[in-house]
């Protein structure tokens, strides 16, 4: 699975800058109904614990939500576009809010969809093997080119660098395509 593969990828960035584990080593009862059966993301929440896991976007923090959470946490929102059947929220801002979501409306394949709080989701990537390549891009530039948060020109953190988000842009646009420009949005305005 190429999501899987991915997903590695994205750990391994993150894995030279903390030292937390993120292999799953007791299995979860993992519902397939409430994931719609998707064999991607049974897989990813059989084989990963993503309950510490936090991706730091230079800009934000965002937390992916843990299997035994996910329930909890889709409570806390939701859409006049889409019903509660067709949407599973699997990342947030630390300490909640502005959520991503797998939008199943769309085909088997689900599609990434974001919001902030009083908006509508709006798609920021096809599938989820994009998405996930997308802020693996993110998080290679911001880790190990800016070290997270110099990506901006001073410390009153109000103005990035000239140069970050046409480097980013650069990088997405061949994996993200027409939705690079959503994408770039909600992760840096």
């Amino acid at each position: 699975m190429n999501e899987i593969k991915a997903f590695e990828n994205l750990l391994s960035i993150l894995k030279q800058h903390d030292d937390l584990n993120f292999i799953r080593v007791d299995k979860t009862n993992i519902d397939p109904s409430y994931l719609h059966n998707n064999d991607i993301l049974i897989e990813l929440y059989n084989q990963f614990d993503l309950s510490n896991l936090i991706v730091e976007t230079g800009m934000s923090s965002l937390s992916f939500i843990d299997y035994s959470s996910l329930k909890q946490r889709n409570n806390t929102y939701s859409f006049s576009s889409l019903q509660e059947k067709d949407y599973i929220i699997f990342i947030e801002k630390v300490g909640g809010g502005e959520p991503i979501l797998l939008n199943f409306r769309e085909n088997v394949s689900p599609a990434i969809y974001a919001t902030y709080d009083v908006f509508e989701p709006f798609k920021i990537a096809d599938n989820l093997s994009q998405f996930i390549n997308a802020l693996t891009v993110i998080v290679d530039i911001v880790y190990n080119e800016y070290a997270i948060y110099e990506i901006y020109t001073n410390d009153d953190c109000d103005e990035l660098k000239p140069d970050f988000l046409p480097k980013v842009k650069m990088k997405l646009f061949p994996i993200l395509g027409e939705n690079a420009g959503n994408f770039m949005k909600y992760f840096y305005g």
